[in-house]
């Protein structure tokens, strides 16, 4: 019933690893220093992601 194809290598992948395919896709023909700019630009952003979190977390919960 389900049309669509599943990758195994896809399955194999944490969340984590999707995420920063899906946002900054490294590809074969990129240089060293994209590649390094391409992790540090991801983990920046998920470092930025947890610290707004957490400060709307802290501001609610003072609220509250």
């Amino acid at each position: 019933m389900n049309n669509e194809t599943t990758d195994p290598t896809g399955d194999q992948m944490s969340l984590f690893q999707r995420l920063r395919n899906t946002m900054f896709p490294i590809k074969p023909t990129d240089g060293m220093p994209v590649k390094i700019l391409k992790e540090s630009g991801f983990y920046l952003f998920a470092v930025m992601i947890a610290l707004v979190t957490l400060t709307l977390g802290g501001a609610i919960m003072f609220v509250l």
